[in-house]
């Protein structure tokens, strides 16, 4: 079983985070997300760029598979969303509420607020984060606006970032350690 799936092409980048991480990836084409085929994971990872259409496909899937993600979290699974690229987004294919809003900062200082860092304190936003009930703020960038969030739904979690850096190992680390073996269907 891998640690975690990733929605996106094959990507040497990918494997050699993971790789670096000491996690086992499955790359997940988008239109395979609802399969009964997937294997079970702990983490499951939507990249940056997920709503926009010049960089994704993945948005459609994710709509139609709602309720897998829904139970994958519920049953322990833990989600990572990175930014959709658009202008504003509200993520009504997740369980919780959430509301993104596109604003690109460069080399941004990022406060964390908790014992672990997505990308080491300064990086590049592609927006910030509206978090709904239930979620607890993680990061800001240096206007003091959420760009990383979490939230506990059923046995499992879901972090909402909008840090355009890849994650640190260190993270993605703390990520796949929250979750436990799930399906997304």
């Amino acid at each position: 079983m891998p640690d975690a799936m990733i929605i996106c092409k094959r990507s040497f980048l990918y494997e050699k985070l993971f790789e670096e991480a000491g996690a086992d990836v499955h790359f997940v084409e988008p239109e395979m997300l609802c399969s009964p085929l997937l294997p079970r994971a702990r983490a499951l990872i939507i990249p940056t760029g997920f709503a926009n259409a010049q960089y994704s496909t993945a948005l459609k899937y994710l709509r139609a598979c709602s309720g897998g993600i829904e139970r994958f979290v519920r049953s322990g699974g833990a989600l990572l969303v990175f930014g959709p690229l658009t202008d504003t987004h509200d993520y009504e294919w997740l369980p919780v509420p959430v509301r993104y809003h596109g604003e690109y900062t460069e080399a941004s200082d990022i406060s964390c607020e908790s014992e672990i860092s997505l990308c080491g304190g300064c990086g590049d936003c592609d927006g910030y984060l509206e978090p709904g009930e239930g979620f607890e703020v993680l990061a800001r960038d240096s206007r003091g606006r959420p760009v990383l969030c979490a939230a506990r739904y059923g046995e499992g979690m879901i972090f909402v970032t909008s840090i355009h850096e890849f994650p640190s190992v260190d993270f993605l680390r703390f990520v796949i350690s929250k979750g436990r073996l799930s399906r997304v269907v």
